[in-house]
C-alpha cells in the first residue's frame, strides 16, 4: 500500500487541496493516522523556519487534521508569534461550514484570538521585539491612510485584512506570521494568557460599543449570556453602569449575578417583561443564532432615547417604525473595534483584572472543542493550548485523531 503525505504548495494547480493533502488507502487509512502525524512532525524537525504545523479543514465542514504548511516570507513590517494560546470563537466554526463564503479558502487554518510570544520581527518594526508576550486578534492589516485609518476605525478601512481569512492562515497553529505588526499588541503582564485570549475578537467585540455608546449613569441590558454576554457583564459593571443580565433561562441567574449583574430578567416570562418596561437606556444584543427571533419584544424595554446594539450574527429584525419613532429609540450595530479599542480595552482589563471565564484544553483536541461549541457545553469561552511543539505530546496527538481522521 503505498501512503502519500503532502505539504502546501505542492498541490494547487491540481484538483481541490483537500483531495491531494493526504493519499491513504481508505481500508487502513484510521491504523495509519499515528503515523501520518509522527512522520508530519518527524518531517518539520527536519524543514526550515519558514514552515510549521497547524490544525486545518482540508474542506468545508470537515473535521480539522494536522497540516504542515508554508508560513509568508517575513517583510519589514512582519511579526511571527510562537502561539500558545488561541481561543475558539464562533466565527472560527463559521468559517469552517461555510457560512462566510470566500473568506474561507480552503485548508482553512482557523483561529483569531492568539496570545504568544514574538519570535522575531521585521526590518522597519520598532514596537516590538522577539521574548514579548502579545495578542492577536480578528483584524490582521489596514491601509493606514483612509479616513477610517485616521479616525482609529480600522475596522472600517476598505482594505481590512483578517487574521484567518482569505487564505491567511490564523492561530490553530504552533506559529503564525501577520504582515502588519500594528495588529499585533503587546499584553499587560498582569493578565493571564488564557483568560486574555478571548478578549482578543470576543471581548473587543463588546468592549467597543459599551464604551463608545453608553455612559456611566446609563442602564444597561446584556442580552444573551454566553461567550459574549459574560465578557459584556464584567465590562458594564467596572465601567460603573447598572447591570440586567437578560437570558431565557433561569439557570444563568446565578452566574450572571457573579459576574457583576445588579438584575436578572427572564424574557419568556412576560410578567418579569411587563415589569421591566422602559428601564433600560442601552441593551446589547451578544445572541448569535440562525434561528428566528422576536427582538421586537426588547424594544419596550427601552426608554426613550434608549439604544438597542447588535453585535451577535442574527437573522433579520423587524422593527415598528411608528413606535420607535415616538419614543425615538435607536437601532445600531457594531463591529469589533479599532487598534486604540484594542489596546485601551486591555489596559482597562489589567486595572480592574478582567478576563474571561474559559475552559481550557490542548490544541489537539480541538474537534472536541469544536463539538461542544456546537452543541452548547461550552461554558462561556474554550481556549485551545498549543501542545503541537511538545515532543512528548506527539504520541497523544496521533492516539486523539486515530479514529476521525480523513482519508484521502
Amino acid at each position: 500500500m503505498e501512503v502519500e503525505l503532502r505539504a502546501e504548495g505542492e498541490h494547487f494547480n491540481s484538483q481541490a487541496a483537500s483531495d491531494a493533502l493526504f493519499s491513504v488507502d481508505e481500508a487502513w487509512g484510521k491504523n495509519l493516522v499515528g503515523a501520518l502525524i509522527l512522520e508530519l512532525y518527524s518531517e518539520l524537525q527536519n524543514d526550515d523556519k519558514d514552515t510549521t504545523i497547524g490544525f486545518a479543514a482540508l474542506a468545508q465542514g470537515e473535521d480539522l487534521v494536522p497540516f504542515k504548511y508554508r508560513l509568508p516570507d517575513m517583510t519589514p513590517t512582519s511579526v511571527e508569534v510562537k502561539v500558545e494560546y488561541c481561543g475558539l470563537c464562533g466565527s472560527d466554526d463559521h468559517l469552517i461550514v461555510g457560512d462566510y463564503g470566500e473568506y474561507a479558502v480552503w485548508p482553512q487554518v482557523c483561529g483569531h484570538e492568539v496570545v504568544g510570544t514574538v519570535t522575531q520581527v521585521g526590518t522597519a518594526v520598532t514596537t516590538l521585539k522577539a521574548g514579548q508576550r502579545v495578542g492577536v486578534g480578528w483584524q490582521s492589516s489596514s491601509c493606514h491612510d483612509c479616513e477610517w485609518c485616521a479616525r482609529g476605525d480600522e475596522q472600517l478601512c476598505s482594505s481590512v485584512g483578517c487574521t484567518c481569512c482569505e487564505g491567511n492562515k490564523g492561530g490553530f497553529a504552533d506559529r503564525m506570521r501577520l504582515n502588519d505588526s500594528q495588529f499585533c499588541y503587546k499584553i499587560p503582564d498582569a493578565l493571564s494568557s488564557a483568560e486574555v485570549a478571548p478578549l482578543l475578537c470576543g471581548g473587543q467585540t463588546v468592549w467597543t460599543p459599551l464604551n463608545e455608546q453608553t455612559k456611566s449613569s446609563d442602564r444597561v441590558g446584556i442580552l444573551g449570556l454566553g461567550g459574549l454576554g459574560h465578557m459584556a457583564i464584567k465590562f458594564a459593571k467596572a465601567l460603573g453602569r447598572e447591570v440586567t443580565a437578560i437570558s431565557s433561562s433561569a439557570s444563568k441567574r446565578a452566574d450572571a449575578l457573579s459576574h457583576g449583574a445588579s438584575r436578572f430578567l427572564v424574557h419568556t416570562n412576560q410578567e418579569e417583561m411587563d415589569a421591566a418596561a422602559s428601564s433600560l437606556d442601552f441593551i446589547l444584543v451578544t445572541i448569535a443564532t440562525n434561528k428566528e427571533v422576536d427582538f421586537a419584544k426588547f424594544f419596550p424595554l427601552l426608554r426613550p432615547r434608549g439604544t438597542i446594539c447588535f453585535v451577535g450574527m442574527c437573522p433579520p429584525i423587524q422593527a415598528d417604525v411608528f413606535t420607535l419613532g415616538f419614543t425615538m429609540n435607536n437601532i445600531t450595530t457594531s463591529n469589533t473595534g479599532g487598534k486604540k479599542d484594542m489596546v485601551q480595552m486591555l489596559e482597562f482589563c489589567a486595572r480592574h483584572k478582567i478576563g474571561a471565564s474559559v475552559a481550557v484544553s490542548p490544541l489537539s483536541e480541538i474537534n472536541t472543542a469544536i463539538t461542544a461549541l456546537r452543541t452548547g457545553e461550552s461554558h462561556f469561552r474554550h481556549v485551545l493550548v498549543n501542545d503541537v511543539s511538545s515532543g512528548s505530546q506527539h504520541r497523544r496527538m496521533a492516539s486523539a485523531f486515530g479514529s476521525g481522521f480523513p482519508s484521502r
